[in-house]
């Protein structure tokens, strides 16, 4: 498919740098490297020593590795050169201003902004990219469930959020796969809100938003419970997030825009009157990053597919005394949604 546009596009080649695209075609899980791929021509990796040895074990034997000791971007000008290369397509979003400049400066082919080409194909996720996935949410469930034995009165956000990332490695992950976000009470209301020392007390709640990394690919989940019995108010918005949640999960299908996806669950939010205390969007992609395509929100353009995996978590935040959100990882597939998430969520549990 990318080669496909980049003969459609009248380019010689493109100029790959974003590095979950780097991994997504090549393999390569390192943290400095450069790909190349043209239309026809063999793809060409750049990287320096430091992975000389990993180059070797994780990039696909088609691609050709040079070991590089100069500024990478003056060596893929030269490479490029010497295959003939007048325009070449780049990631707008990715290169600076500064390695632009200095290209643009310098003989060699012209860039040609391009947008999103690789993240478009890796919305669509391969079965081994949804085991992976399923692997990630397994393991978050499970920790999940092991952390309401430690939500007790006196423990910290900070130390909770220790505990969830210790024991996501425990359970097989390679690491957590953004900040761990762990709030009590009304900083619950805070859509993402950074651990403190705050300290639990009893009727409070607690809003967990984690998610794991497996085989590079991540999950992403919250779930909101109470220490003791909380404020009725929140009892009353925990059921209606819930419901929202469900009728997007039961509603969304393939075809469907971003913001008709986004608008099963805002309706439910709105009719309760909450509506100006949903804030954010739906939902967002998922894969080897946290936040992809597609975009479940009131804005976005882009369509929903068989194939994607995406989170939908609708949220409802009550400023100075706390807020919910609900939030689970699912596929799309010619039917509908398949949560891949299965931690308790079906009333609010109260610890």
């Amino acid at each position: 498919m990318l080669r496909d546009r980049i003969a459609a596009a009248d380019v010689d080649a493109m100029l790959v740098t974003a590095l979950p695209n780097i991994r997504y075609l090549s393999g390569f899980s390192g943290s400095s490297g450069l790909l190349l791929v043209g239309p026809e021509t063999r793809d060409l990796f750049l990287t320096d020593f430091r992975y000389k040895t990993q180059v070797d074990d994780e990039l696909d034997p088609e691609i050709e590795v040079r070991i590089v000791s100069e500024d990478i971007m003056s060596v893929a000008r030269a490479a490029l050169s010497e295959r003939g290369a007048a325009r070449v397509a780049f990631e707008r979003a990715q290169l600076s201003y500064k390695a632009w400049s200095e290209w643009s400066e310098s003989d060699g082919p012209v860039l040609v902004p391009v947008v999103e080409w690789v993240e478009e194909t890796r919305a669509i996720k391969s079965e081994a990219e949804v085991d992976a996935i399923r692997r990630a949410c397994q393991i978050a469930d499970e920790t999940f469930e092991l952390m309401l034995d430690a939500v007790r009165p006196g423990v910290s956000e900070r130390e909770l959020a220790g505990r969830i990332e210790l024991e996501l490695v425990r359970r097989g992950a390679e690491g957590a796969s953004f900040e761990t976000i762990v709030a009590f009470g009304e900083r619950s209301a805070l859509p993402h809100a950074r651990p403190t020392g705050r300290e639990l007390a009893r009727g409070e709640i607690v809003l967990f938003d984690f998610g794991a990394v497996a085989d590079g690919y991540v999950s992403d989940m919250t779930r909101t419970v109470a220490c003791g019995e909380p404020p009725a108010e929140m009892i009353e918005i925990y059921e209606v997030v819930l419901a929202a949640q469900m009728a997007a999960l039961e509603g969304i299908r393939a075809g469907m825009a971003g913001p008709e996806a986004d608008a099963l669950a805002r309706a439910v939010i709105d009719s309760a009157g909450h509506g100006p205390r949903f804030g954010h969007s739906l939902g967002h992609g998922i894969g080897l990053e946290v936040h992809e395509a597609p975009r479940l929100s009131r804005k976005s353009v882009d369509r929903l597919a068989t194939g994607m995996v995406v989170t939908v978590e609708p949220g409802v935040y009550v400023e100075g005394i706390g807020g919910v959100r609900i939030e689970d990882d699912a596929l799309l597939g010619s039917d509908g949604l398949e949560a891949l998430s299965a931690a308790p969520k079906n009333g609010l549990i109260v610890l």
